[in-house]
């Protein structure tokens, strides 16, 4: 990792550390988490389907409510995440479930200690992927699943919120350039990474993918969110990734 790498990881970490009370605030209110509820959650249960309950590392896990989820869903889930903020909470709110503090490229548990592992919306702050799938790869059982969701490729060099002739603008895709968002407070540091990085990422550290997923909200909010649902039906957002760990 460069020096300016590490310095954009810390940037965001404070960031949500500062702000993670606010961020956790926001997850709880329907209209300000809908793209959380109604886009990745829905995708993130899809690519679920069809998997057998078991042993679940939850990357990225912030204020616990995707480790409940699992919980809630019968398997054994353990979450990690970086922000000491965001872990205080889910601690907080879920005393029965365990929770560390650590990198997600560098997490506390054995080799070969999971059946699947989960990362929602968070592998877009990593430039480089192979660290994280190489860890990955090491916590997880031979042909175990990784699902994992991130922001879409193509939304990342499109211009969200500009429209000529109800098409958007799309800027230069093939680079791994930064960029910064703003989320409850934040200003926040991610990367683009194209379908082919993220691929040849995967399969260099034993993946093969066995499912695509891209999120569209769903039907039944149709009528609740409808400048959302028109944005996520017609444009990319997040998309989600089921990965197999090839037998060893």
């Amino acid at each position: 990792m460069s020096e300016n790498d590490l310095m954009i990881a810390n940037k965001n970490q404070h960031m949500y550390d500062c702000y993670g009370a606010a961020y956790h605030a926001k997850r709880g209110r329907e209209a300000d988490s809908s793209w959380n509820r109604y886009l990745d959650q829905p995708m993130i249960e899809a690519l679920f389907d069809g998997l057998a309950a078991g042993r679940v590392v939850d990357l990225g896990c912030g204020s616990g409510l995707m480790t409940r989820w699992l919980r809630d869903q019968g398997h054994i889930a353990v979450g990690v995440d970086f922000s000491e903020t965001l872990i205080d909470i889910a601690r907080t709110e879920n005393p029965d479930l365990d929770f560390s503090v650590a990198n997600i490229k560098a997490t506390p548990y054995p080799a070969s200690s999971f059946d699947i592992a989960v990362s929602a919306l968070v592998l877009h702050y990593e430039q480089d992927l192979g660290p994280i799938f190489a860890e990955v790869a090491r916590v997880l059982r031979p042909n175990s699943r990784f699902i994992f969701t991130m922001h879409h490729p193509v939304d990342e060099v499109s211009h969200s919120h500009e429209r000529l002739s109800n098409a958007r603008t799309i800027t230069p895709y093939f680079h791994n350039k930064p960029y910064t968002f703003d989320m409850a407070g934040m200003q926040l540091t991610a990367y683009h990474h194209t379908f082919e990085n993220i691929s040849e990422a995967l399969f260099a550290n034993g993946f093969v993918i066995e499912r695509i997923r891209e999120a569209r909200m769903l039907d039944t909010v149709k009528d609740h969110f409808p400048d959302y649902y028109e944005r996520t039906n017609n444009y990319p957002s997040f998309v989600g990734f089921r990965a197999r760990l090839f037998a060893q």
